[in-house]
């Protein structure tokens, strides 16, 4: 028997934004996270990661919902992604940007695939892993359904931004070639790039010159890993870890800045404190930084950049502590409750008592591995209730391939964390468990399975095809020769 899978992943993703009542400079950000892929393997927390820094920039940052774009699974596909650059350049043109945020939480591809060099970089939702899809160029590996780096420099500086902030939160994304290519992209001259100064750790070194002299844009790269380097997530963060790292600072600097005013934090500040957090935050028994190691790439120099804003966040401070409860009910109930990064030791339905103001709540199914966060603001005096759903849909259908047209597929036999739950077509299950889970798919004893992420606002299809190819046998066993099956 052999299997050939071919699915197709369709969410439908709906966002919800709260607006903050002033603005006084023309901030964007773009932000893109993919937890639920098509061909690749699915990540458990890509998209909360983004979720969460549109938390913090809607309601402590200063943006209001319209600056923020957000593209989540399903929705991030090549083409989805690329109409968004358009757009941002197109507004970029009529109305400068003062600054502008670009995150990324999803796959990154090596610098290098069977010792060759690659151009591919960043993994969208609908990104083919098929053999067909690479190829060789002579100097370069390609693959038309990612992103590639040449084409991401381009956008980026194409931008018409006075500061750029960009975060890559995924495997090699520390890439050398494309912060070049970036930095040439802008009309700089490459004078030196990289340095072993310990003063300096994490940080490439890039000097250069203007064509025409100083062009005035600040720039600041943040990776979360070398190019040579996986990077990771982990249940014990709850976050990516580049990403724990840029909200854990963010917090800490929320809590020290009284409610009324507001704090800067310089991309130097933010990246010394992800690099002590990567140091001293263990994870299954060893430090961040034994794992991999973040890497700020600054254009055109770290001296310009340093003291550049990362973001501005609104404190959360009070001198004179009132208090007001909020109720927080699930379903399913059970989700550990943490406020502000910080565990309660309670479990949903539970009911806290919390000081006036905004905080981030968060909920987090262990058996599952899905952290929701959301914004809540007290008020002194108030009893109000958050209920939230933590249960989203599958369903799976099959077809046939036949010559290149489909009809409707044989009936599939389909497991979920192996506990059979019917046959295809038209599958569908309802109040499954947010979270990771593992499907299972059956047929004429060939199995395939792959891991799956359920969301509550993404409803989650899959698709298999199946084709029947046939075997070459004796001539006298032709007529009992049906072939194999393949997915």
């Amino acid at each position: 028997m052999k299997l050939l899978l071919k699915h197709i992943l369709l969410p439908f993703v709906f966002l919800i934004f709260f607006s903050l009542p002033l603005y006084a400079d023309n901030n964007k950000a773009l932000l893109i996270g993919i937890s639920q892929y098509s061909e690749l393997d699915c990540l458990a927390y890509a998209d909360e990661d983004v979720r969460t820094f549109a938390e913090i920039l809607r309601n402590f940052g200063g943006y209001r919902s319209s600056d923020i774009r957000m593209l989540l699974n399903h929705e991030a596909t090549k083409s989805r992604i690329k109409e968004e650059f358009y757009r941002t350049i197109e507004l970029s043109e009529k109305k400068p940007i003062d600054h502008f945020i670009i995150m990324f939480a999803g796959h990154g591809v090596p610098s290098q695939i069977q010792q060759k060099r690659t151009n591919i970089f960043l993994a969208p939702s609908d990104a083919s892993t098929s053999q067909n899809r690479f190829f060789y160029t002579g100097t370069h590996v390609n693959n038309e359904t990612f992103i590639d780096r040449a084409w991401l420099a381009r956008q980026l500086a194409s931008v018409n931004a006075k500061s750029i902030i960009l975060i890559i939160d995924s495997c090699y994304s520390g890439v050398r070639d494309f912060a070049v290519l970036f930095a040439e992209n802008l009309g700089y001259e490459i004078s030196l790039f990289g340095s072993s100064n310990d003063s300096l750790r994490g940080v490439a070194v890039v000097q250069k010159r203007g064509i025409n002299g100083f062009l005035g844009k600040k720039i600041a790269f943040l990776a979360s890993s070398r190019e040579d380097q996986p990077a990771a997530e982990y249940a014990e963060l709850q976050h990516g870890a580049l990403s724990y790292c840029v909200f854990d600072h963010i917090r800490e600097v929320r809590e020290e800045t009284d409610f009324d005013k507001k704090t800067d934090i310089s991309v130097g500040g933010i990246f010394s404190d992800i690099l002590d957090s990567f140091d001293n935050v263990r994870v299954q028994g060893r430090r961040l930084s034994e794992i991999h190691q973040p890497v700020l790439f600054p254009i055109p120099n770290f001296d310009r950049v340093k003291n550049m804003k990362f973001v501005s966040i609104q404190g959360t401070k009070r001198r004179i502590v009132e208090k007001g409860m909020i109720e927080i009910i699930t379903k399913p109930r059970g989700a550990k409750v943490y406020v502000d990064g910080v565990n309660t030791g309670k479990y949903s339905n539970c009911t806290l008592e919390l000081s006036e103001g905004k905080h981030i709540i968060s909920l987090f199914l262990s058996e599952t591995n899905y952290k929701h966060s959301v914004t809540v603001n007290i008020r002194a005096g108030y009893l109000q209730q958050k209920a939230m759903s933590l249960l989203g849909t599958l369903s799976v259908d099959s077809f046939w391939d036949k010559k290149g047209k489909l009809t409707i597929g044989p009936k599939l036999n389909v497991y979920l964390d192996e506990e059979y739950i019917g046959k295809t077509n038209k599958l569908r299950l309802d109040s499954i468990v947010a979270g990771t889970h593992v499907l299972k798919i059956e047929l004429e004893n060939v199995v395939k399975e792959r891991q799956i992420e359920i969301r509550p606002l993404s409803p989650l299809l899959v698709k298999y095809t199946v084709i029947r190819k046939a075997v070459s046998k004796p001539k006298d066993e032709i007529e009992e020769s049906v072939g194999d099956v393949m997915f």
